[in-house]
């Protein structure tokens, strides 16, 4: 059963190259089939030779390496051979032609490049889905590769398929809103789904389909209408965001507060800066638990700072030094990467 699921999936993802493979195949031997029976049943008409001597001449004449004992000796049969050895190299010519092709073309590589890339998915596991890689979806891209985050992209055009296939990047050929795409992209084994495609009515379907397959999934999805944002959120969303709305925030706050507008834009997208921002969740069993954010360290010995605490429900923001911290604390921290990742590694088990 695992096998043959395996088997749809992978037609699925390679379906275009397959199918021009096979058919490439089927045309070569139904060929080649047809040469043989046709220059058998001409040479043991013709020359009046036995099955077994028909056969022997009918492959030394396709394959052009010449006779031995048995040669045609009637003006038919001669001129049987000339068509028969004509037709033969046409399609040792249309063999050697297709052969090259697939190599030279790629579809070999390609064939084998999205075996291994499916094999690549299929043990992906707390991984991030993105449904549709358009204009929204290029640049989650982009910051799904820079934070090094696991991740599998699904998109039904053609072209962009195969620009991030070209780049390595994971990614499922087909329609997010089908079942059997999401089951393909491992939606049952994500941690998350972020659906950017333009229509709100896919992105909808694509949030009720994978919460179906797993309540557990959080789900970030792109919305147009204000009135769509009920029905995501209702559907499953764990975030809807509007990019227009978003987009014209920040042209304002560009105008308005320009020097608070680098500062975002440096910390969260300036690739060159080490400082970033970061949600460092206190573990259980942590030496964090019961400190103070004073005596914690954040600040004097990682200098960087907790900017808000989410606990539970609440959110904490701009904490003072005194605050304690509890287990399942979620702080977000400023401060550059080194140290931001020390902070992780001490919440999560204290050392």
């Amino acid at each position: 059963m695992a096998k043959l699921k395996r088997a749809k999936v992978y037609e699925m993802v390679a379906f275009e190259v397959r199918t021009v493979v096979v058919e490439h195949l089927k045309r070569i031997l139904l060929a080649f089939v047809l040469v043989i029976s046709f220059g058998v049943a001409g040479f043991m008409i013709l020359e009046h030779m036995t099955f077994l001597e028909a056969i022997y001449c009918t492959v030394t004449t396709v394959a052009t390496v010449g006779y031995g004992d048995l040669v045609p000796v009637t003006p038919e049969g001669r001129i049987f051979t000339i068509f028969l050895i004509i037709t033969g190299v046409g399609m040792t010519y249309y063999v050697l032609s297709f052969a090259i092709g697939l190599v030279v073309e790629g579809h070999l590589k390609n064939i084998l490049g999205r075996r291994g890339m499916q094999r690549q998915i299929e043990a992906m596991n707390n991984h991030i889905i993105v449904c549709g890689a358009g204009r929204v979806g290029e640049n989650v891209i982009d910051r799904l590769r820079y934070e090094q985050e696991c991740f599998v992209v699904v998109e039904t055009d053609v072209q962009i398929y195969d620009k991030l296939l070209q780049e390595k990047i994971p990614i499922i050929q087909g329609d997010a809103t089908l079942d059997e795409v999401l089951l393909a992209a491992g939606i049952k084994r994500a941690k998350g789904v972020i659906t950017t495609l333009s229509h709100d009515a896919d992105n909808v379907y694509v949030t009720l389909t994978a919460k179906s397959f797993n309540p557990a999934v959080s789900i970030v999805a792109r919305a147009e209408r204000f009135e769509a944002e009920e029905k995501l959120r209702r559907a499953g969303a764990t975030t809807v965001i509007f990019p227009s709305v978003m987009g014209g925030r920040q042209m304002v706050s560009a105008m308005t507060r320009p020097v608070i507008m680098d500062f975002v834009e440096n910390v969260f997208y300036n690739q060159e800066l080490h400082l970033d921002i970061a949600e460092i969740k206190v573990e259980k069993g942590s030496v964090l638990v019961g400190q103070t954010l004073a005596e914690s360290g954040i600040k004097s010995r990682y200098n960087s700072i907790v900017v808000a605490i989410k606990r539970q429900e609440k959110m904490l923001t701009n904490p003072e030094a005194g605050e304690i911290l509890v287990e399942d604390d979620i702080m977000v921290v400023l401060g550059h990467r080194s140290a931001l990742a020390d902070i992780i590694k001490l919440a999560a088990n204290g050392k």
